[in-house]
C-alpha cells in the first residue's frame, strides 16, 4: 500500500471520528460520572497541580488548564519510556523521536510544553520538584539543545497512578522551571494487590527488539497505611535507518595485507542511528504511614539504570583527518574504526515528609528530597596516537553528576469570612534548596601526550573531561511564597501568588500570579491568567566544559574533525569570542479560554496564551574559522578551533492556542467508547537579538553565534501545530485503543547553505493496540497486540543527508524515521 493510500486512510479515519464526535447528542440520561473509577474526580488531597490549592473535584473545575492522563493511555501507546507515552498522547508536548548518534541519543532528551524547551517545563513527583539531568541535550533538536530536563525514562511506569500537565506559567506557584507549565507524576497508593506485564516488540525493518518486564506489588502497613513497590526492566535493540557512505575509500597502501577499494569496505554501510540500549531497570516505592487521624508520614523514592552503545561516525584509514594519519591508527586499525560511545546513567532520588491537620483547622506538610544523576561516558574502539600501538582502546571520558536537595514546610487553611462567598483559602510556606554540579577527569590516556607523540605524524588527540575541566560548582536557594484564594462573589473565583527567592549566585527574584475562573452558567466557564516567571541556568550550563574531537562542516561547506571546546560561560576564553557571564532567563506569561461541558460525559475546552521570554539560554553554534584563531591567537587557546557556549543573546515571543474534546459514548449493546481530541498550535519568535562584545571591546554579531540554523530551531523546526485523536472502545472481554496524530509542516535552515533549507511535510501518524481478558482461562490474564506507526509514515527525506551522505532523516522528524513497531503484552493482575 502506497503512501497517497495511507494518508487516504487516515483522513478518513479523521472524518470517522469527527462524525463519532458529533454524535454527542445522543448522549443518554444515566451518563453520571463513576467518582470511583474516573481520576479526574479525584480531589486536590492528591491533586497538587491543577493550579490551585483547594479541594477540586475536576481537572475542569480548576482555574487553569490541566490534563490528567491515566496509566492505562499510557500503556497503549505501547512505549515504556513516560516521555516517549506522553508525547503520543498530549498535543502540548513536544519531545524529538528521531535521535542519532552515539552519545547524542544516549542522554534522552526531556519533555517541553508549549513549544518551548524541556527545561522550561518542571518536573514533580507528588507533588515535589524532580531533579534534572546532570548533561544536557547536545543534538539540533528543536528547542531542545542545551536544555538539561528531568529524565522521565528513569521513573518505572508501573508505578504511575495519573500525570497531570498544568498547561500555564507557574513559577509562582512552584519556582524556577515552570515557564511553560508543570507535569506532576502522582505514584501509585496500594496496600493490597500486584501486576506483572511482559511486553516483547520490534521494528518491521527487522532491528530495534525490544523485551520489556515490569511490575507493582501493594503492601499493607500499619494504622491502615500502604507501601507500593514498582520496577521495570528491559533491553532494546539498536534501530538504524540510513544510506550508504557516499565517501570514495582508497587502497591502505601502508598495509597490503588491507587492501581495499571503495567498493568492498567493510564498513561501506555503517550504522548511525539509535543505540543499543544494554540494560536498564527502575525501582520506585511509595509510602504511607498514618499515625493519628489527622498526622501522617510519607515517603517515595525511585532507583534508575541505563547503559547504551552507540555508534559514531565512521573513520576509514585513508582519512585526511589527523588522528587518521598516524601510521598507528593505520596498524591498530587496518579498516578504520567505528568510535563507539557506551553511557551509563544512574539516578535516584529519596523524599520523606510528615503531614498533619486538616484544611479547617489549619495543615501542615514538612518535607526533605534528595536526588542525584550521575552520566559516565566510556569510549570504545578508542585511540591516542602519541601513545602509538600501545594506545588503550576503551577508556573511560569522565563523569557528569548533579545532586539536589529540596526542603520546605507548607501550610494551608481555609479562613471563614463575611464579605466573600467561599472561605479563603491561604496558603503559605518556606523553602530551601542546594544543588551541586561536578565534573570529573576520564582515563588521562583520553587527553595527555604519550611518548610518541609528534605533531604531525602521532598528534595528541582531546577528548571528554580534561584534568582542566575538573570542577565542582553549588548553589544555595531560600524562598517563601503566599497563595490567596477564594470565589470572591458566587460563580467568580480569584487567585494570587506571589514568590520570592534568593540564589546564592544570581540574587534574588519576585514574581507573582493571577487566576480568575467565572462560571456564566453551570455548563459554560470563563478562566484567565497572568503571571511572571523566571529560570536559573541550570549548573549543567554553567559550569559544562570539555574537549572533544568532532566532525563539523565548515563554511566552506567541508566536513572535517577539528578540536572542538565548549567553554564555560562568562570564561577568560569565551569572553575573547564574545561570552558574559549567564542571566536568568525572565518572563511573562498570559493565558484566556473556556470550559463548556454541555453534557455529563462531554467537555470542550479552549486556551488562548503569550509568553514573553526575556535574556533566553541558548547554545551556540559550533563556531569556527578566522573569528575563533584570530580571538586565540598569541593566548593559552591557540589550539582550540572550535568553540560553542551558553549565551542570553536573544529574546523570544511565543503565541498558541490549545484546544481538547472529550466525549463519551455509551454503545449500549455495542459498549463503550470514548474520544479524546486534541490540538495545539504554537508561534515562536525571536523578538530581539543582541551583539555580543568581547573582552577586547570587539562587536560579534549574534548571527555569528546564533545563526540561521540556531534560530530556525526555535521558530520553525518544530512543527506548527499537532493534533492528536485517541479512542478507547471496549466490551466485554474485549478493548481497541487507538492513538491519531497529525504533525504539520516545519522548517529547517542551513547555515551557510540555503539550498539545503528545508521545509517538511505534514506527518500523520496511527498507533493500534488490541486488548482481551482472559479470564475465562485465568483470572486476572489480559494479552494485548499492537503496533506504533501502524502504516508505516515516514517524515520527508532530507536534503541534507551529511555527514557522508549517511542521514536519511532529520534529527528534527517528530517520528517515524525507523517505521513501524510492533509488540505483543501479557499483563496478569494478582
Amino acid at each position: 500500500m502506497n503512501q497517497t493510500r495511507h494518508l487516504s486512510i487516515l483522513k478518513s479515519s479523521v472524518f470517522v471520528l469527527s462524525a463519532l464526535a458529533s454524535s454527542i447528542t445522543l448522549a443518554n440520561e444515566n451518563s453520571q460520572k463513576n467518582n470511583t473509577d474516573d481520576v479526574e474526580a479525584i480531589t486536590l488531597e492528591s491533586v497538587v497541580v491543577t493550579g490551585s490549592r483547594r479541594a477540586v473535584k475536576s481537572a475542569l473545575d480548576a482555574p487553569a488548564p490541566v490534563d490528567i492522563i491515566t496509566p492505562q493511555a499510557l500503556l497503549n501507546t505501547g512505549e515504556f519510556d513516560l516521555s516517549k507515552a506522553l508525547a503520543k498522547i498530549s498535543p502540548s508536548v513536544t519531545l524529538p523521536t528521531s535521535p542519532a548518534g552515539g552519545f547524542g541519543a544516549a542522554v534522552a532528551p526531556g519533555i517541553a510544553l508549549r513549544g518551548l524547551t524541556s527545561d522550561q517545563t518542571l518536573i514533580l513527583i507528588n507533588g515535589k520538584r524532580r531533579h534534572t539531568s546532570a548533561y544536557f541535550t547536545r543534538q539540533n533538536y528543536a528547542g531542545g539543545r542545551g536544555a538539561a530536563g528531568a529524565d522521565l525514562s528513569l521513573i518505572p511506569i508501573s508505578a504511575v497512578e495519573r500525570i497531570e500537565i498544568l498547561r500555564d506559567g507557574a513559577a509562582a506557584q512552584f519556582g524556577s522551571d515552570a515557564i511553560a507549565g508543570v507535569v506532576n507524576i502522582i505514584l501509585k497508593t496500594r496496600d493490597s494487590g500486584a501486576n506483572l506485564t511482559y511486553q516483547g516488540g520490534g521494528f518491521t525493518q527487522g532491528d530495534g527488539e525490544q523485551h520489556k518486564i515490569l511490575g507493582w506489588k501493594g503492601l499493607a502497613l500499619p494504622n491502615d497505611g500502604s507501601l507500593t513497590l514498582a520496577f521495570d526492566a528491559g533491553r532494546r535493540g539498536s534501530s538504524n535507518n540510513t544510506l550508504a557512505d557516499n565517501r570514495k575509500f582508497y587502497n591502505n597502501l601502508s598495509n597490503p595485507n588491507h587492501k581495499y577499494d571503495e567498493n568492498n569496505t567493510p564498513y561501506r554501510n555503517w550504522k548511525f542511528g539509535a543505540p543499543e540500549l544494554k540494560d536498564q531497570f527502575n525501582l520506585s516505592f511509595n509510602a504511607d504511614l498514618p499515625l493519628t487521624e489527622t498526622a501522617s508520614l510519607y515517603g517515595f523514592g525511585t532507583y534508575g539504570h541505563r547503559k547504551t552503545r552507540g555508534e559514531n561516525f565512521y573513520e576509514p584509514p585513508s582519512s585526511t583527518s589527523a588522528i587518521n594519519k598516524s601510521p598507528y591508527f593505520q596498524e591498530i586499525y587496518p579498516d578504520g574504526r567505528i568510535p563507539v560511545s557506551v553511557i551509563s546513567v544512574d539516578d535516584f532520588a529519596v523524599t520523606v515528609g510528615g503531614k498533619s491537620g486538616t484544611q479547617k483547622t489549619g495543615k501542615i506538610d514538612a518535607f526533605a528530597t534528595y536526588g542525584h544523576n550521575k552520566v559516565h561516558s566510556q569510549q570504545e574502539n578508542g585511540f591516542n596516537p602519541s601513545y602509538g600501538v600501545r594506545s588503550p582502546t576503551e577508556y573511560s571520558l569522565g563523569n557528569n553528576l548533579f545532586s539536589q536537595l529540596n526542603t520546605g514546610v507548607d501550610y494551608s487553611r481555609d479562613f471563614n469570612t463575611s464579605w466573600l462567598f467561599s472561605p479563603l483559602t491561604i496558603s503559605t510556606g518556606a523553602l530551601y534548596r542546594w544543588e551541586e554540579y561536578k565534573q570529573q577527569a576520564g582515563n588521562p590516556v583520553a587527553y595527555t601526550r604519550g611518548s610518541f607523540y609528534d605533531p604531525v605524524k602521532a598528534p595528541n588527540i582531546y577528548a571528554g573531561i580534561t584534568d582542566q575541566d575538573v570542577r565542582s560548582i553549588h548553589r544555595d536557594v531560600y524562598g517563601a511564597y503566599l497563595d490567596l484564594e477564594a470565589d470572591i462573589v458566587k460563580d467568580l473565583n480569584a487567585g494570587v501568588a506571589l514568590r520570592s527567592e534568593h540564589y546564592s549566585d544570581f540574587g534574588s527574584t519576585t514574581n507573582g500570579k493571577l487566576t480568575l475562573k467565572y462560571n456564566i452558567d453551570p455548563q459554560f466557564s470563563i478562566r484567565g491568567s497572568a503571571s511572571t516567571g523566571y529560570r536559573a541556568p541550570s549548573l549543567a550550563q554553567l559550569g559544562y566544559s570539555t574537549y572533544s574531537v568532532q566532525t563539523v562542516q565548515g563554511t566552506d561547506g567541508i566536513w572535517r574533525d577539528v578540536q572542538q571546546r565548549t567553554l564555560v560561560a562568562g570564561s577568560e576564553a569565551a569572553q575573547l569570542v564574545g561570552g558574559k557571564k549567564l542571566k536568568s532567563e525572565k518572563s511573562t506569561n498570559y493565558s484566556f479560554g473556556f470550559v463548556w461541558e454541555p453534557l455529563a460525559k462531554t467537555a470542550f475546552t479552549l486556551d488562548i496564551y503569550q509568553i514573553n521570554i526575556k535574556d533566553r539560554i541558548l547554545l551556540s553554534d559550533n563556531i569556527s574559522g578566522s573569528l575563533v584563531t584570530n580571538a586565540f591567537a598569541g593566548t593559552a587557546y591557540s589550539n582550540i578551533n572550535n568553540v560553542a557556549f551558553f549565551n542570553n543573546l536573544l529574546d523570544t515571543r511565543t503565541r498558541g492556542l490549545e484546544f481538547t474534546a472529550k466525549h463519551d459514548l455509551d454503545l449500549n449493546d455495542y459498549g463503550n467508547l470514548k474520544l479524546n481530541l486534541g490540538f495545539a498550535l504554537n508561534d515562536n519568535k525571536i523578538t530581539k537579538a543582541r551583539d555580543a562584545v568581547t573582552s577586547k571591546g570587539d562587536v560579534i554579531s549574534s548571527a555569528l553565534i546564533a545563526g540561521r540554523n540556531t534560530r530556525s530551531l526555535i521558530e520553525s523546526a518544530a512543527p506548527k501545530n499537532k493534533l492528536t485523536i485517541g479512542t478507547i472502545w471496549d466490551k466485554n472481554e474485549w478493548s481497541v485503543s487507538s492513538n491519531l496524530r497529525r504533525h504539520d509542516k516545519w522548517t529547517i535552515l542551513n547555515n551557510t547553505n540555503t539550498f539545503l533549507d528545508q521545509t517538511f511535510s505534514p506527518q500523520w501518524v496511527l498507533d493500534l493496540d488490541v486488548g482481551y481478558k482472559a479470564d475465562q482461562f485465568v483470572k486476572g490474564l489480559k494479552l494485548n497486540v499492537g503496533a506504533v506507526n501502524l502504516f508505516n509514515s515516514h517524515p520527508d527525506r532530507t536534503k541534507s543527508q551529511d555527514p557522508y551522505g549517511v542521514v536519511k532523516y532529520s534529527f528534527n522528524a517528530p517520528e517515524g524515521s525507523f517505521g513501524t513497531y510492533v509488540y505483543g503484552r501479557v499483563s496478569y493482575d494478582f
